[in-house]
């Protein structure tokens, strides 16, 4: 499938889904207002909902590549699980570096049901250097086309998805293997680069800090105790899908890792929150 197919795709699932008037208003821009980088001034964007608007919800159909819909083992109270967890993922061209730039991001919502999943390419205007594309296949011919949108295409977009799935009153809780200093930093300079600001009600999550609470182990295998997604895999029993290094196969590897850590870890939606980083401490990464 083309890239353009596959972005057209994307957003007029996005857009059946939700009135686009609606959407329009989700993600903070008048009707017809195009995103891009120099294209308008500083915008400071929120994802606060009414309860009327959300899209939220589970049944047939909610449990995909095996991944059932999260609930925390245990509740604080009765609105314990109210929080949308996002897992998510980044490929880019590079360690982080304000020369460096996101290819491709997907994610996917943790309560599960329709149109739980989002994914795209993304035209980074510049090379991919060659060492990253013999790991994730992802050339520069790939995504530098005018047929893959740039960020600036998809920001409108991926705010309206995620204010679609958001409770109302809650925070989005974004969760990435190693979120800190790789994923989270790059959203962050991606918005900023589009004069926009990610909502002040997005909170980051990194797996990675959380594996490192982990028990261990016995070092019967030598890679065992690691901490990385493949390894994490092979301690929970579950079956890597090739290729990896893609980022909706990174993120449905993560949406199970996490599951069994926050049950090993008896992870509530408190304590979730109290490990969260604020999207505004991003803002302030040394690019």
């Amino acid at each position: 499938m083309s890239p353009l197919l596959r972005f057209s795709q994307l957003r007029n699932n996005i857009w059946s889904t939700c009135p686009s008037r609606l959407l329009m208003q989700h993600a903070g821009l008048s009707s017809g207002q195009n995103v891009g980088p120099r294209s308008y001034g500083k915008r400071h964007f929120t994802t606060g909902v009414q309860g009327t608007d959300s899209l939220h919800g589970t049944g047939p159909g909610s449990c995909i590549s095996g991944i059932q819909p999260f609930r925390f083992q245990q509740q604080t109270s009765e609105h314990d699980q109210s929080a949308t967890i996002l897992i998510f993922d980044t490929e880019t061209t590079g360690y982080f570096h304000k020369n460096n730039r996101i290819v491709e991001f997907a994610l996917r919502d943790l309560s599960g049901g329709k149109n739980s999943t989002l994914e795209t390419l993304i035209n980074p205007e510049r090379d991919v250097p060659k060492f990253l594309s013999a790991v994730n296949n992802i050339t520069t011919a790939l995504v530098c086309r005018p047929d893959v949108p740039r960020f600036g295409d998809v920001l409108p977009l991926l705010l309206a998805y995620v204010r679609s799935r958001q409770t109302p009153g809650k925070p989005v809780i974004w969760v990435a293997h190693n979120a800190k200093t790789f994923d989270a930093p790059f959203l962050a300079q991606e918005f900023d680069r589009c004069s926009a600001q990610m909502p002040e009600d997005w909170l980051f999550v990194d797996s990675l800090r959380l594996a490192r609470k982990l028990p261990k182990l016995p070092k019967s295998d030598e890679n065992i105790h690691l901490l990385n997604l493949g390894a994490l895999s092979k301690r929970y029993g579950i079956s890597v899908e090739k290729p990896a290094h893609r980022a909706m196969q990174d993120v449905t590897m993560l949406c199970q890792v996490f599951q069994r850590i926050a049950f090993d870890l008896k992870l509530t939606s408190e304590g979730l929150v109290n490990e969260a980083i604020k999207a505004t401490d991003f803002s302030k990464v040394p690019k």
